[in-house]
């Protein structure tokens, strides 16, 4: 909004005295191009100072990996006392770089005047990150005010509306999430024929997954596809997803899983 009105403000003046100058045409020719060069500029200066925060926060998460990769090779040395004991080292290292980036991102503030959907951008990556640390309702006080436009993003709002149980949830899902292909639609797709097995409505669920169907062939789409169309529901798993998935913390890894992957947690 700000920068908007001051590359109006940068292209009347020089429009001005242009006119002035030399007359309307290039009174008009001056105006346009001080707008554009304005506006480039602008962009620029605000693209830079906003990416050098945000390496800023990516180096915090960058040296929390570091520090939990370090930190299982340790386990692997030497085992922790439980399964419970290791994951709560390993998630104070990351909640602890979480509330530091959530820290940092207040600096943000003072480009919201100058880009106005930079607000609902940076709300969203608040949300992902109250996520992470199971802060549910500042992530249902942030959602309204976010820009939802990639996968991970999408998959949060449908379990928080599964979680709420949220009438409006299959519109949604409809409206927001069936554009998408290949890997992330399947993955969408999973996510919402988990929510409506949990809610009994099968059909909808193989519904979903046989349209992503159309633009994917991930495994996990395949396997779940043919567990519904043969009535094993039970078995229907989006383990296969990773982190992607136990990061919406619907379910649990299985503890069997990870002993066989070698990992403590």
């Amino acid at each position: 909004m700000l920068g908007t009105l001051v590359v109006v403000i940068i292209a009347s003046v020089a429009g001005y005295f242009s006119y002035e100058a030399w007359g309307m045409g290039w009174g008009i020719t001056c105006a346009v191009f001080a707008l554009i060069v304005a506006w480039a500029i602008l962009g620029l200066l605000l693209r830079l100072l906003i990416n050098k925060r945000q390496m800023m926060i990516q180096n915090i998460m960058q040296i929390a990996q570091n520090k939990v990769n370090r930190q299982l090779e340790m386990f692997n040395r030497r085992p922790p006392s439980s399964v419970n004991a290791a994951r709560q080292i390993l998630e104070k290292i990351q909640f602890e770089a979480i509330r530091k980036s959530l820290a940092e991102m207040e600096g943000f503030k003072k480009f919201y005047l100058w880009n106005p959907m930079l607000y609902k951008q940076i709300n969203a990556m608040k949300m992902q990150l109250h996520y992470q640390l199971r802060e549910y309702s500042k992530v249902d006080a942030l959602l309204p005010k976010s820009l939802l436009l990639d996968p991970q993003s999408l998959s949060i709002k449908l379990a928080r509306m599964y979680k709420n149980n949220d009438p409006k949830l299959d519109k949604f899902y409809k409206m927001k999430c069936w554009r998408f292909k290949g890997e992330n639609g399947a993955f969408l797709a999973s996510v919402y024929a988990w929510i409506k097995i949990r809610q009994e409505d099968t059909d909808k669920a193989l519904e979903a997954l046989q349209r992503a169907r159309k633009t994917s062939d991930h495994p996990v789409l395949l396997e779940n596809i043919d567990r519904l169309t043969n009535g094993k529901i039970k078995h229907f798993s989006n383990s296969g997803f990773g982190d992607n998935w136990y990061a919406l913390a619907l379910e649990e890894p299985k503890m069997k899983n990870q002993r066989q992957q070698g990992r403590p947690f």
